[in-house]
């Protein structure tokens, strides 16, 4: 198993999609309809990490609106890819740049899934420190074309 990890210097220039006529709450709503897909943010100043719900069910972690337990939540993740995690985050906040990684969170039936994370520092008006999201790999599914559907019936 290896981990993954890359700091982008620049960041990908947003997609034009005014002329689409699509909002940002129908774009979020899409990409986490058929996954658990969840968002964080991490506050500098405090050291709380705060978590939306999907967050919480990848980790296997009652949910509450409060700030993450921090230790219960990295006690999830495979002993090998912690310190890289804990490495990230700083690096992130230090110099204020992106990142992503992929690793390993016990899955709660003896073994591990992969989960990947992917975040960016944020020094705004809207408060410093570093925002995120959080998804799972899921098997591919196969794709049941019509013709197999209707042999089937």
């Amino acid at each position: 198993m290896s981990l993954r990890f890359e700091q982008p210097v620049v960041d990908k220039i947003a997609q034009s999609r005014a002329h689409i006529g699509i909002t940002d709450a129908e774009i979020v709503q899409m990409v986490a309809a058929y996954r658990l897909f969840g968002f964080w943010r991490i506050d500098i100043e405090t050291g709380h990490f705060f978590t939306s719900e999907d967050v919480h069910a990848i980790f296997d972690l009652p949910y509450s609106d409060r700030p993450v337990n921090l230790a219960e939540l990295m006690s999830r993740i495979h002993t090998e890819d912690r310190s890289l995690i804990a490495q990230t985050f700083e690096e992130a906040s230090l110099h204020g740049v992106g990142f992503h990684f992929v690793y390993r969170v016990d899955n709660r039936l003896g073994g591990y899934k992969l989960v990947r994370s992917i975040g960016r520092f944020r020094d705004d008006a809207s408060g410093g420190g570093i925002v995120g999201v959080t998804y799972e790999f899921v098997e591919k599914l196969r794709v049941v074309g019509f013709e197999d559907h209707a042999a089937r019936r």
